[in-house]
């Protein structure tokens, strides 16, 4: 069975086609409020012979409806949205808040990872999520301003220079726009690694992975790190699906 997977994040788009276990195809959009609508539209180009279902992982109400209606004109079928509700190959240890992404990338590392007791994962996107699943068992986990937040909160609240995203090797630097940038990959690596320490204490032989749009940058920094992944949601949402599909 072949599936479109959708993963709508606060800032970008990714899809793909799965193959059972497998995803390939991925591309990603960069998206605003203003051109959701269009960017969808220019997504759903896919002949419907092409795949079977499509699943979908969107905390924004108003972005699934307008998800719901344009798959329902082209393909004429219901898009399955991965809930917190949903029949999941793993257990959740959490209220409902639980956002449908930490939830798919959970199960991904969970189905791919099976040989591992304690994993968490670490999404590097709009905000750090730190995900912790031990014995298939989502328990919790913290979350804190991703880089690219904490730069434009710097230059919106403190009136310094915004600077684009790069990789920065030293620490220490010369100039403003490298002093905010150091400080941002930084921060982000310092209290990652910190985190990964404290729980290490606690859970013996944890598997770390990092994921998102910005994983890359600390991964190369961190020896903490066992893994980076760039499609979890994706995947996760395939997982789920599959599932669900088997259970009904």
């Amino acid at each position: 069975m072949r599936n479109l997977l959708l993963d709508i994040g606060n800032s970008s788009i990714k899809i793909a086609i799965s193959s059972g276990n497998k995803i390939y195809n991925v591309k990603r959009y960069n998206y605003s409020k203003n051109n959701f609508t269009n960017i969808i539209k220019k997504i759903l180009k896919y002949n419907r012979k092409e795949f079977d279902s499509i699943g979908i992982s969107c905390l924004n109400s108003d972005y699934r409806k307008i998800l719901l209606n344009n798959i329902k004109n082209k393909y004429s079928i219901n898009p399955f949205f991965v809930k917190f509700a949903h029949n999941l190959p793993i257990k959740l240890k959490y209220e409902k808040s639980l956002g449908n992404d930490r939830i798919c990338s959970a199960v991904a590392a969970s189905m791919k990872y099976r040989n591992k007791k304690n994993i968490l994962i670490i999404d590097f996107g709009t905000a750090a999520t730190y995900n912790f699943v031990s014995n298939n068992i989502f328990i919790g986990g913290l979350i804190t301003p991703g880089i690219l937040t904490s730069l434009q909160s710097l230059n919106s609240r403190a009136n310094l220079p915004l600077t684009g995203i790069k990789n920065i090797n030293n620490l220490i630097t010369n100039n403003t726009k490298t002093n905010i940038l150091s400080g941002v990959i930084h921060q982000s690596l310092f209290t990652t690694e910190a985190i990964i320490k404290n729980l290490k204490k606690k859970y013996k032989n944890l598997f770390v992975i990092s994921t998102g749009g910005l994983a890359e940058l600390i991964f190369k920094k961190s020896c903490l790190i066992d893994k980076i992944e760039d499609n979890l949601v994706l995947e996760g949402i395939n997982y789920i699906l599959l599932h669900n599909k088997k259970s009904s």
